[in-house]
């Protein structure tokens, strides 16, 4: 279970929100509206001006990264320099936990990652891939994802894919979008505008 209840000026933006929920939650808006702000928020980035971040009804706000068990995903966030194989193990190797060699083949055949080389010299939507199932193999808490859906092949299979091995995993998912179609395979849905956010389902 994810709780926020925050408030954030950054320049002449204001962030003013609540969101509760858990298991596969979609954030969708346009650019501007405050999507990478609530993300950076839970992330532990940024440091609401006032409010709380939980999990699982433990106050995150104040704790360090290594302690929040939450990892932020985005279409940069890989290690360009790592082999395939060494970046799919790192989150979990970060962790000290360990990755069955048959799990490790069963998530890189159903992500579709079938490269050996460096990172570095993937497309953009193959390192997409690596990373979110590099964050999945470390096995935290909440893994939040801005954006790194959007240049992926077959995009709604993926995302299918995705939100079966992170509820048999226990991990609580926010992604955002700009793409309202991305919802159809979340569980919630909330709708940003300009730094608030609405449930729609």
């Amino acid at each position: 279970m994810i709780e926020v209840m925050a408030k954030k000026r950054l320049g002449n933006f204001l962030l003013d929100l609540e969101l509760k929920d858990k298991d596969f939650i979609c954030l969708v808006g346009k650019n501007g509206s405050g999507k990478s702000s609530l993300l950076n928020i839970i992330a532990g980035i940024y440091k609401p001006d006032e409010g709380y971040v939980k999990v699982n009804s433990k106050s995150i706000t104040d704790v360090s990264m290594e302690e929040k068990q939450v990892v932020l995903v985005t279409p940069d966030s890989c290690l360009p320099n790592f082999s395939v194989e060494r970046h799919l193990l790192w989150g979990a190797r970060l962790q000290k936990k360990d990755v069955q060699p048959g799990f490790l083949s069963e998530i890189k055949e159903r992500f579709g990652i079938n490269f050996h080389g460096k990172v570095s010299k993937l497309s953009l939507g193959m390192r997409e891939r690596v990373s979110l199932a590099t964050a999945l193999l470390g096995s935290p808490k909440v893994i939040l994802v801005d954006e790194a859906f959007g240049n992926i092949d077959n995009r709604t299979e993926f995302i299918q894919a995705y939100r079966e091995y992170t509820s048999k995993s226990e991990i609580d998912v926010i992604f955002s979008t700009q793409q309202r179609e991305d919802s159809k395979g979340a569980d919630h849905l909330y709708e940003m505008n300009e730094g608030h956010c609405m449930r729609i389902f």
